[in-house]
């Protein structure tokens, strides 16, 4: 059974939201100007440059030595990204096409192995962009060999007008995304060949990704380190946002381009992003021999390493070149915390407090609840690539009339891995439940009464089973779900008189209580002890926010340990606080933002696309529309 924490939207407070909090000052840093958010920092990043079916890559053995380098990257934790060309064409002497791509209808062996490597690659921890989808134009010799992939470009040819139009631009965006979708690969990036294209066809790609791998050449300023944007996609379904990650350092051709770019990160601690070409290692590798004699084959490919003894190695060079420098390598999920994804439209005059976020479908999408007068509405997720897709329509899901006084929650009540709905009528304390069907709420039947007047109604996960948590008159109300009529115990433990409380996960699997007092400026944790008991709070280290920040709680890169989320809906600026344990959590190197910024939206937390960490959104009450950006982050940055 899939197990998730979402934060409650509807009692107590708005999803996770806590405004207005007294804690320690927080000073805004450069990130909000967008001016070199990686400054200082020692961030280095590599992607493996013009990744295709051709060339060196045409054959097992080619293959081969391509996994032999990413082996190695892998093997020293350095992240790394590859651009890969989806359908590679090139022109040969005789006048005969050679054209092959991860979308052949009928792949052969090679075909089937590079798709194999670059899933693997991807489940190892490296990222894949789209680098175009040909590289290359036209379908007859040129003398300049733009036909060729890899040497030719695609968009913004001069001579070739039909590649400056967006619909060209959206075809191939369309094409690649196919390609990588039909070989099950999750493409996290863009980059255009040459990175030539025409301005207006870069608003098309932001349209159907969030993350552009290349320089903005069309903003000043914005070639050594990322930009981001806070505007409206408008191709196809509107969608909030983008960031370019350039690569200053530019890529290696030679040992004096190594050396020269050590030199360069020993006096620059900015942004040492730089691109490879894979092939240029190939030279210092070797087959495996089999105790047999004959090379060693692994998943259908030669086995390769690095010489014993060679010293010529530019990767090796390079990596350890930079870890002397104290460079630390980083992906981009690293770098950008979150992806800026879709848009979903809610009903007209929908308020936050009337959303609820929650997995009621068992697709494994989170799904966005919608509580009206008489009814209860659903817009099943779906939050795959592209971004610019079109959402569901919403359905009606339940019919039925809740009081002002019934507080809505969604939780797994029968423990099939689907949000129930769950009512909490705060003045005669009854609580009513309608069970997650197929494609409904089962009609809402009372399922026993808690003490009157409760608060921050939570979500909390133990070893018992799914409950609740809340707060009293008295203290705390832990609530256990599966017994029926419930069941509950109050609890002693000494919670901050005015703290509001957070279902966490701390340490364990079983959930800890976060609280935030306002009137100490404290963050404290009351661990679970077993038998349904909590300590009294620790306060917790390393955390700060202004005084109108909105607070999350949630898990965002997937490590089992709950984090924390400062939103400035006024800048647009979301600050993530690192679960490290021992009751301290440290803030990201980097910034996510300006993204969805204006003092009256809010924010929410939940798993949008089922990947197990916890992404944003942020509600536009006027313009009822819920912006999303989505975390790729890995458990280790």
């Amino acid at each position: 059974m899939k197990r998730k924490l979402w934060q409650q939207i509807g009692i107590g407070i708005v999803g996770g939201i806590l405004a207005a909090i007294g804690l320690a000052v927080y000073i805004p840093k450069n990130t909000e100007m967008n001016d070199a958010p990686n400054a200082g920092k020692r961030h280095v990043m590599i992607r493996l440059e013009d990744v295709g079916l051709g060339g060196d890559y045409n054959t097992l053995e080619g293959l081969g030595k391509l996994r032999a380098v990413m082996t190695y990257i892998e093997t020293e934790h350095v992240p790394f990204h590859v651009a890969v060309i989806p359908r590679r064409m090139s022109l040969q002497d005789d006048g005969v096409w050679k054209e092959k791509g991860i979308d052949d209808p009928n792949p052969d062996e090679v075909v089937s192995a590079f798709i194999k490597l670059l899933q693997q690659a991807e489940h190892q921890g490296g990222v894949l962009g789209m680098h175009g989808y040909r590289h290359q134009y036209g379908e007859t010799f040129r003398s300049d060999g733009e036909q060729n992939s890899g040497i030719g470009s695609e968009f913004n040819i001069k001579d070739a007008p039909e590649t400056q139009e967006l619909s060209y631009a959206a075809e191939r965006m369309k094409e690649s995304l196919a390609a990588f979708a039909g070989a099950d690969l999750h493409p996290a990036f863009w980059e255009s060949p040459h990175y030539k294209d025409t301005q207006e066809q870069q608003a098309v790609f932001r349209s159907f990704v969030g993350l552009m791998y290349q320089p903005d050449l069309y903003a000043k300023n914005a070639r050594d380190d990322m930009n981001t944007y806070d505007t409206i996609n408008s191709y196809g379904q509107d969608s909030l946002g983008s960031v370019y990650i350039p690569a200053p350092y530019r890529y290696i051709s030679d040992a004096k381009s190594v050396e020269q770019m050590l030199e360069k990160a020993a006096k620059d601690d900015g942004l040492a992003s730089f691109y490879f070409h894979p092939f240029l290692e190939f030279s210092h590798l070797e087959p495996v021999m089999a105790a047999d004699g004959n090379p060693e084959v692994k998943d259908g490919l030669p086995v390769y390493q690095y010489k014993e003894g060679d010293t010529g190695s530019y990767l090796h060079t390079l990596i350890a070149g930079f870890k002397k420098l104290d460079y630390r390598w980083m992906s981009l999920h690293d770098i950008v915390p979150f992806t800026p994804a879709h848009r979903v439209l809610l009903p007209p005059r929908t308020k936050l407090q009337n959303v609820m976020l929650g997995d009621v479908t068992g697709r494994g999408h989170d799904d966005v609840v919608v509580r009206q007068m008489h009814r209860i509405l659903v817009i099943p997720g779906n939050y795959e690539m592209p971004r610019n897709r079109q959402q569901e329509a919403s359905q009606v899901w339940l019919r039925e009339t809740f009081t002002p006084n019934e507080s809505l929650l969604l939780v797994d009540v029968n423990g099939d891995g689907k949000q129930d709905l769950l009512a909490y009528n705060t003045e005669t304390g009854n609580v009513r439940v309608g069970i997650a069907d197929k494609r409904q709420f089962l009609p809402v039947r009372a399922i026993g009464a808690l003490p009157l007047g409760l608060s921050s109604v939570r979500a909390l996960r133990s070893s018992q089973g799914m409950g609740l948590i809340a707060r009293g008159d008295k203290g705390l109300v832990q609530v256990n779900l599966q017994n029926q009529p419930l069941t509950y115990t109050e609890l002693t433990a000494k919670v901050p008189e005015d703290a509001e409380i957070f279902a966490a996960q701390m340490k364990d699997t079983d959930d800890d209580i976060l609280c935030v007092s306002r009137k100490d400026r404290r963050v404290s944790i009351m661990y679970h002890q077993g038998q349904g008991m909590f300590a009294d709070p620790e306060t917790a280290g390393g955390v700060s926010f202004g005084s109108s920040d909105q607070l999350l709680v949630g898990d965002t890169n997937g490590d089992g340990r709950s984090d924390l989320i400062a939103y400035t809906a006024e800048t647009g600026i979301w600050r993530v606080f690192q679960n490290e344990g021992d009751n301290h959590f440290q803030p990201l190197d980097n910034e996510f933002g300006p993204w969805a910024q204006g003092k009256e939206r809010r924010s929410i937390l939940a798993d949008f696309d089922g990947n197990r960490k916890m992404d944003i959104g942020s509600y536009d009450e006027t313009e009822h529309v819920l912006d999303l950006a989505l975390s790729f982050r890995s458990g280790s940055p």
